[in-house]
């Protein structure tokens, strides 16, 4: 396969208006590998999408139906999706040398696909939504049988992969993601644009409230353990994430009489994540088990110190640039907590090798390690 007869369509069915991590990895995907593929010459890149916003303005772009944004149909953008993939994409996709899938998304027909797991948390958690375990469980081995080469994005989902799915280890290839430097950076004063946003100041930021499995309870529970007025000077702020959790996480704060140190933001565009990593005092994460874990790289990133669980993916992504807690134990995220609080040395020394850490992830180096992978499986010269 030469690079004047490449054709490359990427299955861009989930991209959302409102992306949360899957779909900010697949527009940064698809507009890196563009610049990689589709700006040389004879290579043609298309994408299949229900929306154009944010992707690379040269970029062709096959327009879906706008019930497959999930921020706007919910479930039923879900079950559009699968109908999309298994009847129409197989069709519309036929005549394409190479198919790429940002996310778990394919066609049960077509060979010349590779898809990207980010992770398996429908086959370990039983509180994940039942048509995704029912997806997870009984239709996505069939697509990995069926795609030529699966991408991962840490080295804990590589293995899951490999025993979960029972897939031979030389088809699982990891590539970390990677975070918009453009956008994620320190700045030398804070800007308090969070403060006139929304009256928040020194606070404690969790982020992805969307399932039980990121633990944001036990967040609550450390939290409620600190002193009133140490509460009083770093409220907690908990942004983004799904209604049905987050409502249960509201019912908790009111039980735990939480409900003057606790605020929770709804989504929160794109243009304000810098500035709320920024001004935070530290990003607490105390997920039970991530594929990777955008939000820690930005927060890094803006020189936001890092606490997060020692578990799963996180220690791959953070190294030596976060403190690390027992997600399943209160005192230990306290204890953390109340480091970041009082020890400003901690937290200075965390900015710095936090700013150190990013330094190994980019979304360019993101899509030219998938490239080399796509170059050298397919032989495109």
């Amino acid at each position: 396969m030469t690079k004047h007869d490449l054709s490359i369509g990427m299955n861009g069915s989930m991209l959302d208006e409102q992306p949360t991590g899957v779909g900010v990895y697949s527009f940064n995907l698809i507009n890196h590998l563009f610049c990689l593929y589709g700006k040389e010459g004879g290579r043609k890149l298309t994408v299949f999408s229900p929306t154009q916003t944010l992707l690379d303005k040269g970029l062709k772009v096959v327009k879906l139906s706008e019930l497959l944004q999930s921020s706007k149909y919910g479930r039923i953008a879900a079950f559009c999706r699968f109908l999309w993939n298994t009847f129409s994409y197989p069709l519309q996709a036929r005549n394409y040398d190479l198919l790429i899938s940002p996310t778990t998304h394919g066609s049960f027909l077509l060979k010349n696909q590779v898809i990207t797991i980010h992770d398996l948390l429908s086959l370990r958690y039983r509180h994940i939504s039942t048509h995704q375990r029912l997806y997870f469980k009984y239709l996505l081995p069939l697509l990995v049988s069926r795609a030529a080469l699966i991408l991962t994005v840490s080295e804990t989902t590589r293995q899951d992969i490999i025993r979960l799915l029972k897939c031979p280890e030389e088809k699982v290839k990891v590539v970390y993601n990677g975070y918009d430097e453009s956008r994620y950076f320190p700045q030398a004063g804070k800007d308090n644009i969070i403060y006139r946003e929304y009256g928040f100041k020194d606070y404690l930021l969790a982020v992805g409230p969307t399932y039980p499995h990121k633990n944001l309870e036990m967040l609550l529970l450390a939290y409620h353990e600190l002193r009133p007025a140490v509460r009083s000077r770093h409220p907690l702020v908990i942004a983004g994430g799904k209604k049905e959790y987050t409502n249960y996480l509201k019912r908790r704060v009111e039980q735990l009489h939480l409900g003057t140190d606790v605020y929770f933001t709804g989504y929160v565009p794109m243009t304000l994540m810098p500035s709320l990593y920024r001004e935070a005092h530290a990003l607490i994460f105390p997920s039970l088990y991530e594929g990777f874990g955008i939000p820690l790289l930005e927060a890094m990133a803006c020189g936001c110190p890092v606490a997060v669980s020692g578990t799963s993916s996180m220690p791959e992504v953070c190294g030596d640039a976060a403190l690390y807690f027992d997600p399943s134990d209160k005192g230990s995220i306290r204890a953390v907590i109340e480091q970041l609080i009082s020890d400003e040395g901690t937290c200075r020394l965390l900015r710095e090798k936090g700013l150190i850490q990013v330094r190994k992830f980019s979304w360019e180096k993101t899509a030219r390690e998938v490239k080399t992978l796509l170059d050298n499986h397919f032989s495109i010269n």
